[in-house]
């Protein structure tokens, strides 16, 4: 194509009025001179220009030749076809809304979960070329432990290879008090922005300088986001100081918006990695033994496998066993390295979600069949006057698909309000002791999430529309003209549909009942605790630990201070227990001489620890009792001897966490059993080891007089006075209702889903059975006139719901059953097991009445109108 070619079709497409008269200029042109050489030769002018048209030929067809010529056809009739669409559209508007806004329901719920999964998996920062970006990566060791980095590693990296143009260092969730405020940061190496190559969007970034413990102030750069929901957006902020954990701090410059650092979540601030015993008080004095991340950028002119090659032989000469030298480089084009492990996480949600817009289809579909009856006659006409069949469908499939497209705008709209709301939700619902450790904000839609709805516009368009499109165009083109429309009977396409409607229905709302039911059974479920006059406390820098355990003892509220490890909010540990030869998995504990009173258990055998039993090496333990059934059934196990070897990989890789020391204890006491909290991820141990409250790493619990959370208001501020980076000081009834917070999310969020799913399924079942009665009211007149009566009519137009809903509600539960079956097939079956009641029959009983009821209503007005039709009206009409 030359480039006369392309600038002749571009005037057609954007001149095409005068294109055409140009056209037909021409052609009169050629019909003229011809008519005057006949002239000219003695004809008459009339005889003259018959004879010049006849021998020129069909005007019009040449003119479609010489637009076909141009190469715009296509484009010529896509916009025909859209004008006439809109025409439609203007003359049925409420059609179309109905339409627009089903289908942009579904749309913008299943947009919802893309827009996080975007944020995870697709979302980049805005870094010059991110492709070059890398992390060095040791995998995971045979029993799951991970070996990390420390910052002399780095500096060797840097110093010994020749792979990376810049390589830095980061360690990220730094969780900090600033200026009393929660705050989320991360620190960084003082090359970080510039091996990013990203610029501030006021003041500096940080410096090599800046990353030095001899720097002579500390400085921290604020994220857009920090530097908003912080400081209000104040331009004087550069300059101002701030204390961190005690510690001054300047700031000195502010990144731009949508920079998040090559991290999950946008940080509040960074700063140098130099100081992060100033942030962390417990790893002051050994900051360079702190597993770090490493991130370079590769050279342009080395390649990935040639990097890895020269790193791994770096690897193997600095590592003191050749065989831990396992290396891998990440590349860092989104915030995930694993974008498997996202899509398993978000599947389920856009299953469920992607229902509601199955469900909106199918009843779009219904919608265009029903209205397909009323365009036979136009339909036929097109036909009979040589349009083929493939040139209409196209044209319904333009006239769906612009639908589609207009949903897909309102759905990006819905989209936006469903995520906020929600965000809103969530962190409104959260107790504030917990809200503060934790920030959600509501991910921003980019053209990603855009292209998202626009490809599933189209996937929606072929869904709801080329089924209708193709049994439109299936038509007796005689009797179509003759104006004997015949609508189409209740087909398999339909029942199909409705019965895909109720499916899902039945699979959510099956779902919904579940998890209330749940929710309602951990309210009332009994840890074994005591959880209304207690308190969790957990103490992050150890430094601290002597004059928090003063200021908590000496309040006159507290009666009683207990250690524990780990905590509520803490991973279990595993051992296996040994004794004559009888051995069996464990879960354990470290517990003061207090824990007991405390916490509300009750010794029922022997006795607890002493004042003098508080630490591992005094050789005594407490275990539960089952697990004293389980060991010694004949036998009184007080007094009993038992071998303790620990999981390497529920060993805690904190240094300073408490730890046993020996491998032989004696039991000394028997204890009530506890269930514990396990949807919040406390599960109390059957076995105890003594500690003492001084002991580094081990969460506190007080038992308080009077109110707890009024205790705690008043124990925060003494708390934030000594240590201003104070970790978790939450009640305990507050760590318990997180047991039903989870149930209750996926209760509600499952509720609107079904909820949603149900009003759809009645709303199409009502158009459809009216529709139905509309095109069989003949029929139904004939055998009312033959002495039907008005039940067997309405039996008859019940009829045509019961196999489709039946059929629904047996596949609908039983998709409910199987996921069901596959979770309790999985390792979380031992955490919900308890909770949750996959297979409860009230549930899935009381979810299949109430479906059965609402499409039974939904079908009663078409089948009461059906039995009130008055054959002599009926077949005069006809």
């Amino acid at each position: 194509m030359t480039l006369k070619d392309l600038t002749l079709r571009l005037r057609a497409l954007i001149a095409p009025r005068r294109v055409e008269r140009e056209l037909d200029d021409e052609l009169s042109f050629h019909i003229e001179r011809e008519a005057h050489k006949h002239i000219a030769n003695g004809i008459p002018p009339a005889e003259a220009r018959r004879r010049a048209r006849a021998k020129f030929g069909s005007v019009a067809l040449a003119a479609d030749e010489c637009r076909d010529a141009r190469g715009t056809h296509f484009i010529d009739t896509c916009v025909r076809d859209i004008t006439y669409a809109l025409r439609t559209f203007r003359r049925t508007p409420l059609v179309a809304l109905t339409i627009v806004t089903t289908v942009a329901l579904g749309l913008g719920l299943v947009a919802v979960v893309f827009t996080f999964l975007n944020v995870f998996l697709f979302r980049v920062d805005n870094v010059p070329n991110l492709q070059e970006i890398y992390a060095v990566v040791r995998p995971e060791s045979s029993n799951g432990e991970t070996v990390g980095f420390t910052r002399p590693q780095l500096e060797a990296i840097r110093r010994d290879t020749r792979v990376f143009s810049s390589v830095f260092g980061m360690l990220l969730d730094i969780d900090s008090r600033i200026d009393g405020r929660m705050m989320g940061g991360t620190l960084v190496t003082g090359n970080f922005f510039q091996a990013l190559d990203v610029k501030p969007a006021l003041g500096r970034t940080l410096t090599p300088d800046d990353d030095q413990r001899s720097a002579p102030r500390p400085v921290i750069v604020l994220s857009h986001r920090g530097w908003t929901r912080h400081f209000a957006k104040d331009p004087a902020v550069l300059g101002r100081r701030v204390t961190v954990n005690g510690f001054p701090f300047e700031i000195v410059g502010v990144m731009p918006d949508g920079f998040r650092g090559l991290s999950v979540g946008t940080p509040d601030y960074w700063a140098p990695l130099s100081l992060l015993g100033q942030f962390r008080l417990v790893h002051a004095g050994r900051e360079d033994a702190v597993a770090i991340g490493i991130i370079g950028r590769l050279k342009p002119e080395i390649s990935r496998q040639r990097a890895l090659a020269e790193l791994i032989a770096w690897d193997s000469g600095s590592a003191t066993d050749p065989r831990s030298a396992r290396l891998s480089l990440e590349p860092r084009r989104g915030t995930i390295p694993h974008p498997g492990e996202a899509l398993i996480l978000f599947t389920p949600l856009f299953f469920a979600f992607g229902l509601i817009l199955m469900i909106g289809c199918a009843n779009v579909a219904n919608l265009l069949l029903g209205r397909a009856v009323s365009r036979q006659r136009e339909i036929g006409i097109r036909l009979s006057l040589g349009a083929s069949r493939g040139r209409l469908i196209r044209q319904l499939l333009t006239e769906s698909l612009l639908l589609a497209l207009a949903a897909a705008v309102l759905g990006f709209i819905l989209s936006r309000l469903a995520i906020d709301g929600t965000v809103f939700a969530v962190m409104s619902t959260v107790a504030p002791e917990l809200a503060e450790n934790f920030t959600l904000s509501a991910p921003a839609g980019d053209w990603r999430v855009i292209l998202f709805l626009v490809v599933g516009a189209i996937a929606s368009t072929v869904f709801f529309g080329l089924a209708p499109a193709l049994q439109a165009t299936r038509i007796d083109l005689m009797r179509t003209i003759r104006g004997d429309l015949i609508g189409p009977r209740p087909s398999r396409a339909r029942h199909l549909l409705i019965g895909l409607q109720v499916t899902a229905s039945a699979l959510l709302l099956v779902c919904s009942a579940i998890f209330l039911r749940s929710a309602i059974a951990a309210s009332k479920f009994d840890p074994g605790i005591r959880t209304s006059d207690t308190i969790f406390i957990d103490i992050p820098n150890e430094q601290t630990r002597g004059a928090l355990l003063q200021a908590i003892r000496a309040d006159a509220s507290v009666v009683a201070v207990a250690a524990a490890s780990p905590g509520p909010l803490g991973s279990p540990r595993l051992a296996s227990a040994e004794t004559a030869g009888r051995k069996t998995s464990v879960v354990y504990k470290f517990a003061s001489p207090e824990y007991f009173g405390v916490m509300g258990i009750d010794i029922i055998r022997g006795r607890g620890f002493s004042e003098a039993e508080r630490t591992p090496n005094t050789g005594v333990i407490v275990i539960a009792e089952s697990l004293a059934r389980e060991l010694w059934p004949n036998a009184d196990p007080v007094g009993q001897e038992l071998r303790l070897d620990t999981d390497p990989a529920s060993v805690s890789r904190d240094p300073n966490d408490p730890a046993l020391t020996l491998r032989a204890f004696t039991v000394v006491g028997v204890a009530r059993d506890v269930a514990g909290f396990r949807l919040a991820e406390f599960e109390e141990a059957n076995i105890y080891v003594p500690i003492n409250t001084s002991i580094a790493n081990t969460k506190l619990t007080v038992r308080v007089h009077g109110e707890p959370e009024t205790v705690r208001q008043a124990l925060l501020p003494k708390l934030t006075a000594i240590d201003p980076n104070m970790g978790v000081v939450a009640t305990m009834a507050t760590i318990a209702s997180m047991q039903t917070y989870i149930l209750k999310v996926a209760f509600w969020l499952t509720l609107v889903l079904g909820a949603l799913a149900l009003a759809l399924t009645v709303s199409g079942l009502f158009s459809v059975l009216s529709y139905l009665v509309e095109q069989r009211a003949k029929e139904i007149g004939v055998r009312v006139a033959l002495g039907a009566t008005k039940r067997a009519v309405g039996e008859l137009v019940l009829w045509q719901l019961t196999r489709p809903v039946c059929v629904g509600l047996l596949i609908g539960g039983g998709f409910a059953a199987l996921l069901g079956i596959a979770l309790m097939a999985t390792p979380a079956a031992d955490r919900i097991g308890e909770i949750v009641h996959v297979f409860d029959p009230i549930a899935y009983a009381g979810s299949l009445l109430l479906i059965v009821g609402a499409c039974t209503a939904a079908a009663l007005v078409p089948a009461m109108r059906a039995a009130r039709i008055d054959p002599v009206v009926t077949l005069r009409q006809d």
